[in-house]
């Protein structure tokens, strides 16, 4: 091999860790899970694999096929783009992977109400509370 003229190393899981946006996928496959009020052991039962390998993926140390992420997209009712939201720059002010229980909860709870005008009366009442000055202590 020529000096100057080196190749770059390669980068492998192993040695490196899983790959960032494999990392940002599974997460998202967390997230879409959560919403969707499943388990780990309900998606791996419909896609046909055990909860251990849905962990996996939702830690990244899998990398999501493309056949795979189809199938969780259609499972989780998902866009393929959802999964890859907010990368390089694109997508939403908030990241959704800081969402705590109680938020995914409240989002999932909110679905459910069948009356949009109750779901806009709701929508018009945290906003409000939201600009109120926080209460001090």
């Amino acid at each position: 091999m020529v000096p100057g003229n080196r190749r770059r190393r390669r980068r492998t899981a192993k040695e490196d860790g899983p790959d960032p946006i494999d990392v940002h996928v599974g997460r998202q496959v967390r997230l879409a899970r959560e919403l969707a009020g499943l388990t780990q052991t309900e998606v791996g039962q419909h896609i046909g694999m055990s909860f251990q390998v849905v962990q996996k993926y939702e830690h990244g140390e899998i990398r999501v096929s493309a056949s795979r992420l189809f199938q969780f997209a259609r499972l989780l009712n998902k866009s393929i783009d959802y999964f890859f939201d907010a990368l390089g720059g694109r997508g939403s002010g908030g990241d959704a992977n800081d969402m705590s229980q109680d938020e995914i909860e409240l989002i999932r709870a909110f679905r459910l109400i069948a009356d949009p005008d109750v779901q806009q009366r709701l929508l018009q009442l945290f906003r409000g509370i939201s600009e109120q000055p926080a209460a001090k202590k």
